[in-house]
């Protein structure tokens, strides 16, 4: 396992380590001008640009022959499978970092004290990660990843849209429930994508299993 994560690492070396402080500077850029829209946005940038760098992966894999030749190593299917999962999990987790790091600039040099909503922001942000996730990693393995920055613009896409359909029909249906709302859809929308993300897993080690490369 350890190889095939340093493997997916140094395939995407170069991305990563620009995208860290190109998202760390848009997060702070978009923290100063303390607008709504500008605070999720803060929020977001990191945590897709990091997740983007792990999806990269697999287009690197399969431009250099790797996606074929792990296959003729000692190592299951299901292996490869549970790699990809995981370097996307510890590479968003970086995005988590950048996040914390925003935190500690934005108070103690900016003078910006980010509230409770930056938290709810965080949570609804994650959920948008793992929409990305569930949906890019199954369907890259169906259809082939010649089509992986198209597949990566319909995670991104229905991310976003599944984050507005759940914030629609939440203020529908709990209108009138008395509490803190925006924690518990927050909280709940995260749980939500985190189970969808398990279920992918699952379907694309089935997927990958029965590929034909």
């Amino acid at each position: 396992m350890k190889g095939l994560l340093l493997n997916q690492y140094y395939a995407v070396e170069k991305s990563f380590w620009w995208y860290m402080p190109l998202s760390l500077v848009a997060a702070l850029v978009f923290v100063y001008f303390e607008n709504r829209v500008f605070q999720w946005a803060a929020v977001l940038f990191p945590l897709a640009f990091m997740a983007s760098v792990a999806i990269e992966v697999l287009k690197h894999e399969a431009k250099s022959g790797w996606s074929k030749f792990v296959l003729t190593l000692p190592v299951k299917r299901d292996r490869v499978v549970q790699s990809h999962y995981l370097f996307f999990i510890l590479i968003s987790s970086v995005g988590l970092a950048i996040l914390g790091i925003q935190f500690i600039v934005s108070e103690y040099l900016l003078g910006i004290t980010l509230g409770p909503g930056h938290v709810y922001n965080i949570m609804n942000g994650l959920g948008i990660v793992f929409t990305l996730g569930f949906i890019t990693y199954p369907l890259t393995y169906i259809l082939g990843t010649e089509k992986a920055e198209t597949i990566l613009m319909i995670g991104v896409g229905a991310g976003i849209g599944l984050y507005f359909l759940s914030s629609f029909l939440y203020n529908l249906l709990f209108s009138g429930v008395q509490g803190n709302v925006d924690l518990l859809f927050s909280l709940s929308f995260m749980l939500m994508t985190l189970i969808l993300f398990i279920i992918s897993y699952i379907v694309s080690i089935q997927v990958y299993k029965r590929k034909e490369f």
